[in-house]
């Protein structure tokens, strides 16, 4: 009951269209049908999840001095109690089944709720938290934030529809069916700098990890907002991927569509922005994630980019995809 009641508040701060950009809130602003978020408590949320995660931020933390004795004895308080509820073991801050992905779902909601209404341990303890957090944490966090945002937003500006419009005609899909949120923390509170759930039309990103910063965070920002219905499970890319693999008999490769959609963002992105860097390689490539149950490279470069060339259509592009990777089981 609890968590529906989570899933409908999202529902409804997110029913609203937003089709130009709007004015600044908390020093961003929304792109088009994108809106940015930089809020307090969700920044808070997955920094004490990271302190949780990560024993070595949390002991610069301690050898900092930018909190007192005090502070940092109820930060550690609070730590334990992420860690009680899974942190050190990497739950999902989204998918999991815990305290600590109810907290999450409850600060992408938007809503403001009163202390004590809510009944979910770390929800108290961030709000007891707050105080400190934002006089000794929060402007360096906030700033940091920012300027990731700015320097984003910056190439938005420039590249962001021409890349927009290339996905939603490759993919075969809006990438924003009406409104989509990305809201920007300083510690994403999980190995990977960014997720997004696509039932809340949602993205978290981080503005820290060293591979989401300039370019990769062009990248990785239409990778993310993509996921949510340019490749989401009801879109084109996956309906042809298992109608071509079924047939085959192929469904432990069906996973291919995350490789795809990796090849396909970094591509668009590769040439639109070659004016300005010719010497990009895409994040996929350039992070190795072309291995081990992902060593699709070779056969992306064969028969996916002549779909990116259009010198074949989708169904082609996957058929042949789907035939080689039959004849190399064969």
């Amino acid at each position: 009951m609890f968590r529906l009641l989570f899933l409908a508040l999202v529902i409804s701060t997110l029913s609203c269209s937003v089709l130009a950009e709007s004015p600044v809130v908390n020093g961003v602003k929304n792109w088009h049908s994108v809106k940015f978020k930089n809020e307090l408590l969700l920044n808070l949320h997955l920094y004490l999840y990271e302190l949780a995660r990560d024993k070595d931020l949390h002991n610069d933390l301690k050898k900092g001095g930018t909190l007192s004795v005090e502070e940092q004895e109820i930060f550690d308080l609070v730590i334990s109690e992420y860690r009680k509820y899974g942190a050190d073991k990497n739950i999902h801050i989204i998918r999991s089944n815990s305290e600590i992905s109810d907290l999450t779902a409850l600060l992408l909601s938007h809503h403001a709720v009163k202390q004590g209404s809510v009944e979910n341990v770390l929800y108290a303890h961030i709000n007891n938290l707050s105080t400190i957090y934002k006089a000794k944490l929060w402007p360096v966090h906030q700033a940091r934030n920012l300027s990731w945002y700015l320097n984003l937003k910056s190439k938005l500006d420039v590249y962001g529809y021409r890349v927009s419009s290339s996905l939603e005609k490759l993919f075969d899909e809006k990438l924003v069916l009406d409104e989509h949120t990305v809201n920007i923390v300083y510690k994403p509170g999980m190995r990977q700098g960014a997720t997004t759930s696509g039932r809340s039309f949602q993205t978290i990103i981080n503005s820290t990890y060293s591979d989401y910063t300039d370019w990769y965070a062009f990248e990785m920002f239409f990778h993310e907002i993509s996921h949510a219905n340019g490749v989401g499970r009801n879109s084109k890319l996956q309906r042809v991927i298992n109608t071509e693999f079924s047939r085959l008999g192929l469904d432990n490769h069906k996973g291919i569509w995350h490789p795809i959609q990796f090849y396909t963002v970094g591509e668009i992105v590769k040439k639109v922005i070659f004016e300005d860097d010719s010497e990009y390689v895409p994040y996929a490539e350039i992070h190795g994630l072309y291995s081990g149950h992902w060593d699709y490279k070779v056969l992306l470069d064969k028969y996916w980019k002549p779909y990116l060339d259009g010198k074949v259509s989708m169904e082609v592009a996957i058929s042949n995809i789907a035939v080689a990777l039959s004849k190399k089981a064969a």
